[in-house]
Formats: structure tokens, C-alpha cells, sequence
């Protein structure tokens, strides 16, 4: 319980603010008559407006003019003094609320920088990842295959037995699939792409001619302007990251790929008809599931997945609107369906095979 996470609640509590009224009034008594009085009934109508807002404020603050007003003796002398300490309060009372919502507009500034600056942090790190790993393990990996690939032609030249030659073709096989995935994975980690609908089909499509497997892309009409950038890529990355998961695990014939928006909150669905998850998976999943849940919990979102022998596995990942993200009421829900029952109110249905 702090002043960040509770105060706005405290500060519209008619029992707390009452008694803040009652405890003010109590102390300005023995100040009554002196100059004191109206140095502090200023001061206290100055925090009332900062954290209360202007109208609540002087709302609050009545009760302080009315006290002054009254505690001088009932001369004019008395009546011009109560009157200026009544001003005064009320005029600290707009002065803190003017400073409150700078103060707040500073922390939501701050706040967004950091953001940005944190943003920018991991952009940088992906980048410079992706330059090792281009001038290191996919270099290698690219010498390797062509290595492979002569040491193969002259087995075959030279009249290798037929266990030789398919080992050596396996081998070969096997490095040109390792170069394959380090790349891919090189375009994940400079992944330039914007928006969700153009990205998220392009992924899908070069998993399908990777596998093989049907796919099935639908995304929410509106779906690029409803969604953050930062949310955008995290939408990316899960997809690319579960994808991965069925093509090693799932023997799955078809795949459907599902994004949906609530206001800027987005919801993906990727489910899949294979053999569906096995009996002794602990309850957090495997590896690749585990890393799903934790980017999502790190968005403030969740991931549930079910699965059944024989009907597949479906994965839905929830990602609310980012901090600086405000809902415009674009349409659009959550399916709330099974792994095979596709949303019906979905547009702009594009059909990868």
C-alpha cells in the first residue's frame, strides 16, 4: 500500500477527505487571530488542490474560509483580514491543483521516456545480436554446407558405398536446415516490420513453405491502427515462437493463426490439429510455452493453452494496450471459442497454403 498505487483512491474517499476537513478545522483553532491561521489554511487548501483536484479542493477548502472569516473580531478590520486569508486559500487551493497536474503530466512524460529509452535499449541489443550471430554461427554454418555439399558430389564422383552417401546427404541435409533456422532467426531478431496483419501473414507463410503444413491467417480488421508497436512485435514474436513449437512437436496437418483487438488490447489464438500436448507436461508447459507466458505476464497479459489427444493444441495469448495507449472503440472481440471455431465477426481473412 503506497501513495502511487492507492492515493487516487484515498484521494476520492468522502470518509477520509471528511475527517482531513474536521482534523484541519481542529488545528487552525488555537491559531484563531494570529497570522499563523491563514498560513496554514493555505498551505492545507495548497495539498487539498494538488492531489484533490480544483473543485474538490475548494470544495474542501469552504469550511476554511468560513472559519476564517468568522475567527477575527466583527469589525471591518477583522471582516478585510478573514476575507484576504479566505482568498488566499482558495487561491493556493488553484495553485496546488495547477501544480498537481503538472507534476502529473511531468511523471506520465518521464515515464513515457523511459519507455522509449527502454525500447530503444532492446532494439539495440537485437541488432548487435543479430550482427554476432551473422558473423559467426551462420557464416559457419554457411561454410559448413557448402563443405558438406562437396564432400558429398565426391563420395557420389569417387563411388562411396550407399550407407556413406546417404549419411553424407543427411549430414548435408542437416547443416543446410541449421543455416535455415539461423537465419530465420537472424530476420526475427531484425525484425523491421510494422503492424500486425502484413507481418503476421508473411510469417505464416514462410512457415507454411518451411513445413509444409496448412495455414490459416485471419486478423481483425483494424487491427494495425488498434495495436501499439511495442504490442505489434510482441503479437510477432508469439506467433513465430508457437509456430516453432507445432513444427517441432505437434505433427499437425493444418494451423490456424487468429489475432483479434478490444480497444488497443489484442488477443491471439493459434491452434493447431496435431497430437496435442503430452500427459506428463508439468503444469507450466515446456520451454517455448514457459517463454509465452512470461513475455505475456511482462505485458500485464496471460497465456492458457488447452489440448485433447486427437484434436490439438490451442494457445490463446492475451496482451492489453500498452501504458501510453488510449481505446478508440474499434471493433472487434476476443473469439472466446474452442481451438477449431474461428471467429465469425473476423475481416480480412488471408489463406496461406
Amino acid at each position: 500500500l503506497n501513495w502511487e498505487s492507492r492515493g487516487r483512491v484515498y484521494a476520492r474517499n468522502g470518509i477520509l477527505l471528511a475527517s482531513d476537513i474536521v482534523v484541519a478545522v481542529v488545528a487552525l483553532i488555537p491559531l484563531a487571530g494570529s497570522p499563523l491561521q491563514a498560513v496554514y489554511a493555505a498551505a492545507t487548501a495548497a495539498l487539498w488542490g494538488l492531489f484533490a483536484g480544483l473543485r474538490l479542493g475548494l470544495v474542501m477548502a469552504v469550511p476554511l474560509c468560513l472559519f476564517q472569516i468568522t475567527a477575527y473580531e466583527p469589525t471591518w478590520q477583522g471582516l478585510v483580514t478573514g476575507s484576504a486569508g479566505a482568498c488566499l486559500t482558495a487561491a493556493l487551493a488553484w495553485t496546488g491543483t495547477t501544480l498537481g497536474r503538472k507534476l502529473r503530466s511531468q511523471a506520465r512524460t518521464a515515464s513515457e521516456l523511459a519507455a522509449t529509452r527502454a525500447h530503444e535499449a532492446v532494439l539495440a541489443e537485437r541488432l548487435r545480436l543479430a550482427r554476432d550471430l551473422h558473423d559467426t554461427v551462420t557464416g559457419d554454418l554457411a561454410g559448413l554446407a557448402l563443405a558438406t555439399r562437396g564432400l558429398t558430389e565426391r563420395l557420389e564422383q569417387e563411388g562411396a558405398g550407399p550407407a556413406t552417401v546417404r549419411t553424407a546427404n543427411a549430414l548435408c541435409d542437416a547443416v543446410r536446415t541449421a543455416h535455415r533456422h539461423a537465419r530465420s532467426a537472424l530476420d526475427g531478431l531484425r525484425d523491421d516490420d510494422a503492424g500486425v496483419a502484413g507481418p503476421v501473414t508473411r510469417i505464416a507463410r514462410r512457415w507454411s513453405e518451411l513445413t509444409g503444413t496448412r495455414v490459416n491467417v485471419m486478423v481483425c480488421a483494424g487491427a494495425d491502427e488498434a495495436v501499439g508497436p511495442g504490442r505489434a512485435w510482441h503479437i510477432r514474436a508469439v506467433i513465430t515462437e508457437l509456430l516453432e513449437n507445432i513444427r517441432k512437436h505437434a505433427q499437425a496437418s493444418e494451423v490456424d493463426v487468429v489475432v483479434t483487438t478490444a480497444g488497443n488490447a489484442a488477443e491471439v489464438l493459434v491452434a493447431d490439429d496435431g497430437r496435442g500436448l503430452p500427459d506428463e507436461m508439468s503444469p507450466t508447459g515446456g520451454y517455448g510455452l514457459r517463454g509465452i507466458r512470461e513475455r505475456a505476464t511482462s505485458c500485464g497479459g496471460n497465456a492458457v493453452w488447452t489440448s485433447a489427444p486427437g484434436v490439438g493444441t490451442a494457445v490463446r495469448v492475451t496482451l492489453p494496450a500498452e501504458p501510453d495507449d488510449v481505446p478508440d472503440g474499434l471493433s472487434g472481440t476476443p473469439s472466446g471459442r474452442g481451438p477449431r471455431r474461428l471467429p465469425q465477426m473476423l475481416t480480412g481473412v488471408v489463406e496461406v497454403t
